[in-house]
């Protein structure tokens, strides 16, 4: 092959080197990772915010569930003539069964005086009972908390604090030591009223 043909077969030859090399060079990629840093640091506070939130949500859902229970089952007990007596069995409904109530409401606790006796099984048995009458009443899937440092595992936890009259309802995933709970004071004398306390510090 003579030169001018070799000069030919050179200039008529494509170029192998593309000059659309692709890639990010090192600047971008710092530039980049600043700013993946700064989305980082202001859009995780908005999503733990948002978790807690959703807690706090259920919490109030729980307290609007018991109020609303409170009035139907005050209607039932009225219309039995037991919405005065201290602790009564009221009947709900043929598909729901009975439940025991304190002056018409979902129960807190069972007067210990009105039992007719202060012994620590009394005090068990009382406890078993707000339990039972408060998962018929409101249908939940819950479970009878032994302490205050049981975390739930089903839907709901109930912790019942039978000397201070007062329920709590505690979410799942939460302990009543986690500070995350709804505490119920139900009426345990003729004149009280029905206090809710939102505990959501742990939420």
């Amino acid at each position: 092959m003579s030169n001018e043909a070799a000069k030919d077969d050179i200039v008529l030859r494509p170029s192998v080197r593309s000059t659309t090399d692709s890639g990010f060079t090192l600047v971008e990629l710092v530039i980049m990772i600043v700013i993946l840093g700064i989305l980082s640091v202001v859009a995780a506070p908005k999503f733990i915010n948002l978790k807690s939130d959703a807690h706090r949500s259920v919490l109030h859902g729980m307290k609007g569930a018991v109020s609303s229970a409170n009035q139907l089952v005050y209607s039932k007990a009225s219309l039995q003539g037991k919405e005065r007596q201290a602790v009564a069995d009221v009947q709900l409904g043929a598909d729901i069964g009975s439940a025991v109530l304190t002056y018409g409401h979902i129960p807190s606790a069972l007067p210990m005086a009105l039992k007719g006796s202060t012994s620590n099984q009394d005090s068990v048995d009382s406890g078993t009972k707000v339990y039972a009458s408060i998962t018929q009443i409101l249908a939940l899937d819950a479970e009878h908390l032994k302490d205050e440092s049981s975390v739930v595992t089903r839907q709901w936890g109930i912790f019942i604090h039978g000397t201070d009259r007062f329920v709590n309802f505690v979410p799942r995933g939460f302990s009543v030591d986690s500070g995350c709970h709804l505490q119920y004071s139900g009426i345990n004398a003729e004149g009280d009223a029905v206090i809710f306390e939102l505990i959501d510090s742990g939420c």
